[in-house]
């Protein structure tokens, strides 16, 4: 029998993906639109991850393993690089914009052949997330940095960015550790692995419980650079 606890995150997901729909009928910026259309696939990509668990793996016309790893592996490296696309049109930073080709290349590459040649699509593809954590960390953190440095400071709680950057800040920074020493703690340890796996699903909670705050926040706009 499932544990329904380990899927409560599908709650703020599912609400945070509705209610995300106000950017597309307010005409938010860009980016906001974008962001309401990753929260739809990333719940779709969830709940086939589900469903192939606990009965898609069997059917009348195929019978796989009920792993779903290659579902969430496969996702991977477009969700980390929509993050970075993301805060690189929402900051409207030069410097990021800079970036936007270079580090799209070679993070994609790199999800693409670690999922094909190095840790395939059986075992959780642990290098792309810590790559992807990471990417995210310093996303997160050039906009909070950004906006202590403004000249004209705005209360940046009433405005999606700072709940978007908040809940990818705190979800990235505290899960990197638990990713880059999942592998070694499965073999073993892995009643700690367990124990943190649910420390992740708590993380998993908040962040999308910050991108449902997003969009109940007044219609941003893009901070012009000077």
């Amino acid at each position: 029998m499932p544990n329904f606890v380990h899927y409560l995150y599908f709650i703020p997901l599912t609400i945070s993906a509705v209610i995300s729909f106000r950017a597309i009928k307010e005409q938010w910026p860009k980016p906001y639109r974008y962001f309401s259309g990753f929260l739809i696939a990333t719940l779709g990509n969830e709940l086939l991850a589900v469903s192939w668990k606990f009965f898609l793996h069997h059917t009348r016309y195929w019978d796989y393993s009920k792993s779903n790893l290659w579902i969430y592996n496969i996702y991977l490296t477009p969700q980390y690089l929509f993050y970075f696309l993301f805060f690189a049109a929402a900051i409207n930073s030069p410097f990021l914009k800079r970036l936007k080709i270079p580090v799209c290349l070679g993070y994609a590459i790199f999800g693409v052949v670690n999922l094909l040649a190095i840790q395939s699509f059986k075992e959780l593809n642990s290098f792309t997330i810590i790559a992807g954590n990471i990417l995210v960390i310093c996303c997160t953190i050039f906009y909070f940095v950004q906006e202590l440095n403004q000249s004209e400071p705005i209360a940046v709680q009433r405005y999606p960015l700072f709940w978007i950057s908040l809940g990818g800040f705190v979800f990235n920074t505290v899960s990197l550790p638990y990713f880059i020493f999942i592998n070694y703690l499965s073999r073993n340890n892995l009643s700690l692995a367990i124990a943190l796996f649910n420390i992740l699903l708590t993380l998993n909670i908040i962040m999308y419980t910050c991108y449902l705050i997003a969009f109940l926040c007044k219609t941003p706009y893009l901070r012009k650079q000077p």
